[in-house]
C-alpha cells in the first residue's frame, strides 16, 4: 500500500513539475528558432527583425515565442515598426515535425512609422510574392506616425489602434478590421471603426491591381469605397465612393482640406465615381446633398500645389444660399447698419473654381431663376459672378471681386438689371409696397470694411436707373393738383396719401463715402411732370430729396408746387413747400412779406 501511495504522489509531483515547466516561459537565445522566425517575417511581410530584446518560449496556454522590444523595418528603412512585444503563436503540427509554423502573431504597443507618399512604392519594392499570407495578426494599443519630408518630427495620424489582420495564404483575400482614434478629428473622440478587404493582396504587393473595399465609421463621418487599387510608383484607386458627414467643413478639415467659402455644410452626403491618385481626387457622376441642397455634376481636388485647389461644375433644381451666411451678422440692427464684425474670410487658404447652375436660387426671400453663377478664388482674391439670371420677370447680372485687407474686406463690382418687376422684389427685400414698375439699373461700386456699417460708410458708386409703367405709393399728385386749383393750402394733406401712376421714372446718382448725389431725377405721368434731386445717405439710411411737380391747369395756367422727401428711408416724411403754397393762395398770399421796393 505504501508503495502504491508513494508512486501516486511521485506521479502527481512529476505531473505538476511538467505542468510548471510547460507554463513557465523559457528564455530563448539567438538560436536557429529565432533566425527561422526572422526569416518567416521577412518572407511574409518584407520586414527584417533589425533589433530586439530578450526572447522567451512558453508552451501554455499554447506554444508561443515572445520577443520583447522588437524593431522591424524594410530594406530602406522607409517603413518601421516598433513594439513593446511581439508574440508569435506556433502551430502544434509544426512542433511535432520539428519546424516553426506561425499560426498567429500579436504586436503590443506597436508604432508604425512611414512616409505616406513613399509607402506604396516601398512596400512593392521590398516584398516578393509570398508563398503564404501574413496569417492572423493582431495589433493592440497601436499608433501610426507619418514622416513628412522637411519635418523633423513625425506627425501622429492615429492611436489607440486595436486591429486584426487575416490573410491565410497568398491567393486568399485579406481583411483588416478594428478601431482607431484619429487625433485630427478631436482628442476627446472615441475610436472610429474601420474595415479593409482586398480580394488579391498578393497582386497589390507585386504592383498589380486588386478589388478593395474600405469602410470608415465615426459619429461624424462615414465613408465606403469600392473599387480597384494599384500599389506602384503611382498609387491609384478607381471605383465608387459614398460618404456622409454631420459637417462637411469639419470633416474636410480632418483631412487637411480647407473650405474657403463660408457656411456650416451640415448633413452632407456624397456619392460619386472616384479616381484617387497621390495628391489628386477626381469625382464624376457626383451627387451631393448639403444644407438641404441637392447638386449633381463633377469635381476635382488637388493637394500637391502651393495650396489646396478645387474645381467643380454643379447643377441644382433649387439652391438656398442662406446657410452659407449663418455666421455673419444681420445687415440691419435696430434700424441701422449692423456694426458687428465679420468672421474671418479665409480667402487665402485654398484656390477654387466653382461653376453653378440652378433652376431656382434663393437668399432669404430673394430668388433667381435659371441662374448661372461662378465663384473663382485664387491667391486670396475671390471673384463672384452671376453671368445671367432671370429675376422677378426680368434679367439680372452682377459681379463682385473681394480681397482681404487690414481694413477687413475690399469689394468692388457692378450690377445690371433689366425689366425687374419691383412690386414682388421690394416686398421680398423690404416687405413694403412703395414702388411698382419694370426697373432697369446699371451701377458700379467699391467699398471696404469689416462690418455692414463700415461697408455702407465707405461705399463709392455711380450709376443710373429707370422704372417704366409703375406707381408711386404714398404720394397722390393727381389729387393734390385737383385740390390745389380750389384750395392750395390743403395740398400738404392730400399729397401724403394714395398713389401716383407714371409712365417713366429715371435718374442718375454718384456716391462718395456712403452719400449719393441724385441728379436728373424725373417722373413722367399723365399730364404731370415731376423733377427731383438731392442726397441719399446710405451710411445713416436717410434721404433728403427736393421735388418739383407741375401740370397744366385750367385755361392753360400752369400749376406747380414743391415738396421735400426727408428722414429715414424706411419712413421718409413728405414735407410740402409751405411758402410756395401760400403764395398760390389768394387768401393767404397777402400775409407774406412783399418783395423789396425800388
Amino acid at each position: 500500500m505504501k508503495l502504491i501511495l508513494t508512486l501516486k504522489w511521485s506521479l502527481a509531483a512529476g505531473a505538476l513539475l511538467l505542468l510548471g515547466l510547460a507554463a513557465a516561459p523559457w528564455t530563448v537565445s539567438e538560436t536557429a528558432q529565432i533566425k527561422t522566425l526572422e526569416r518567416q517575417i521577412r518572407d511574409r511581410a518584407g520586414l527584417a527583425l533589425a533589433d530586439h530584446g530578450r526572447s522567451v518560449f512558453a508552451v501554455l496556454p499554447r506554444p508561443h515565442i515572445r520577443i520583447y522590444e522588437p524593431q522591424l523595418r524594410d530594406s530602406n528603412s522607409e517603413f518601421t515598426v516598433s513594439a513593446s512585444s511581439l508574440r508569435v503563436d506556433l502551430g502544434f503540427g509544426g512542433l511535432m515535425t520539428g519546424r516553426l509554423d506561425l499560426a498567429r502573431a500579436v504586436l503590443a504597443d506597436a508604432v508604425f512609422t512611414f512616409d505616406p507618399a513613399r509607402l506604396p512604392a516601398a512596400v512593392v519594392a521590398a516584398t516578393t510574392r509570398p508563398a503564404d499570407g501574413l496569417g492572423d495578426l493582431e495589433i493592440t494599443r497601436g499608433k501610426v506616425l507619418l514622416r513628412h519630408a522637411g519635418l523633423d518630427q513625425p506627425e501622429l495620424a492615429a492611436d489607440e489602434i486595436s486591429a486584426r489582420l487575416e490573410w491565410s495564404r497568398a491567393g486568399a483575400p485579406l481583411s483588416l478590421t478594428g478601431h482607431a482614434r484619429v487625433p485630427a478629428m478631436g482628442e476627446e473622440r472615441q475610436p472610429a471603426r474601420f474595415a479593409v478587404w482586398a480580394a488579391h493582396p498578393d497582386r497589390l504587393l507585386n504592383a498589380g491591381t486588386s478589388p478593395v473595399t474600405l469602410r470608415f465609421d465615426d459619429d461624424g463621418l462615414q465613408v465606403v469605397m469600392n473599387g480597384a487599387l494599384t500599389l506602384a510608383d503611382k498609387t491609384r484607386f478607381e471605383g465608387q465612393v459614398a460618404a456622409s458627414a454631420a459637417s462637411l467643413r469639419t470633416a474636410a478639415g480632418w483631412f487637411g482640406v480647407p473650405m474657403p467659402l463660408p457656411g456650416p455644410y451640415r448633413d452632407a452626403r456624397i456619392k460619386a465615381d472616384a479616381l484617387f491618385e497621390p495628391g489628386e481626387l477626381a469625382l464624376t457622376n457626383l451627387s451631393l446633398s448639403v444644407d438641404g441642397n441637392a447638386l449633381d455634376g463633377a469635381a476635382s481636388i488637388r493637394l500637391n500645389g502651393p495650396r489646396p485647389s478645387a474645381a467643380a461644375t454643379l447643377a441644382s433644381a433649387s439652391l438656398d444660399f442662406a446657410p452659407m451666411f449663418e455666421d455673419y451678422p444681420f445687415a440691419v440692427a435696430n434700424g441701422q447698419w449692423n456694426r458687428d464684425t465679420f468672421p474671418p474670410a479665409r480667402l487665402g487658404v485654398a484656390d477654387l473654381d466653382l461653376r453653378l447652375s440652378a433652376k431656382r436660387a434663393r437668399l432669404g426671400d430673394l430668388q433667381l431663376d435659371d441662374a448661372a453663377l461662378s465663384v473663382i478664388l485664387k491667391s486670396g482674391r475671390i471673384d463672384l459672378s452671376i453671368a445671367q439670371a432671370r429675376a422677378y420677370s426680368g434679367l439680372a447680372r452682377a459681379r463682385a471681386v473681394i480681397a482681404e485687407s487690414e481694413a477687413g474686406l475690399d469689394i468692388r463690382g457692378s450690377l445690371a438689371a433689366e425689366k425687374l418687376d419691383l412690386a414682388p422684389l421690394l416686398w421680398d427685400s423690404v416687405k413694403r409696397q412703395v414702388l411698382t414698375g419694370a426697373a432697369n439699373l446699371s451701377a458700379s461700386f467699391e467699398t471696404s470694411g469689416n462690418s455692414f456699417a463700415e461697408l455702407a460708410a465707405h461705399l463709392d458708386a455711380r450709376g443710373d436707373f429707370s422704372v417704366a409703367s409703375g406707381d408711386m405709393f404714398g404720394i397722390d399728385l393727381d389729387l393734390a393738383f385737383r385740390r390745389m386749383e380750389r384750395s392750395p393750402l390743403t395740398v400738404g394733406a392730400d399729397l401724403r396719401s394714395g398713389r401716383t401712376p407714371f409712365e417713366l421714372m429715371s435718374g442718375k446718382f454718384a456716391m462718395s463715402q456712403g452719400v449719393a448725389d441724385v441728379e436728373e431725377g424725373a417722373v413722367r405721368a399723365n399730364q404731370v411732370a415731376l423733377f427731383f434731386s438731392g442726397r441719399a445717405n446710405v451710411a445713416d439710411r436717410s434721404v433728403d430729396l427736393h421735388a418739383s411737380a407741375s401740370r397744366a391747369g385750367a385755361e392753360g395756367k400752369a400749376l406747380q408746387f414743391g415738396f421735400n422727401l426727408v428722414g429715414p428711408w424706411d419712413e421718409p416724411a413728405v414735407v410740402p413747400d409751405a411758402e410756395g403754397l401760400i403764395r398760390r393762395s389768394n387768401a393767404a398770399a397777402p400775409l407774406l412779406p412783399s418783395g423789396p421796393q425800388n
